[in-house]
């Protein structure tokens, strides 16, 4: 089967930096323990204040359902990273199909 790379990538404001990283580890550790999601972030060494949320889907099942299985904490810390620290609420979303 096909596994699936789903990215959000986007930049934060500067001066939210810090609750930024504390947001989004707290989501990492939530999705991590309450959840069958792979799920990581990177911020861009070139460009500072850059990250990428990328989920690892197994099939195209399992990306279907991503925001179907969205739970009220994912749901809560994520429009918080949105919202607070997201410049402009700007994202790009990027899906990726592995090839066969």
């Amino acid at each position: 089967m096909q596994k699936i790379l789903f990215q959000i990538n986007y930049d934060i404001s500067p001066e939210k930096r810090n609750d930024y990283l504390q947001t989004v580890k707290e989501l990492q550790e939530h999705l991590k323990n309450n959840s069958h999601k792979n799920y990581f972030v990177v911020e861009d060494k070139n460009k500072l204040n850059n990250f990428t949320e990328i989920y690892i889907c197994e099939n195209e099942e399992e990306y279907e359902s991503l925001e179907d299985e969205t739970d009220d904490k994912t749901f809560e810390l994520t429009n918080k990273i949105f919202s607070d620290y997201v410049i402009n609420k700007k994202a790009r979303y990027t899906t990726f199909y592995e090839i066969e």
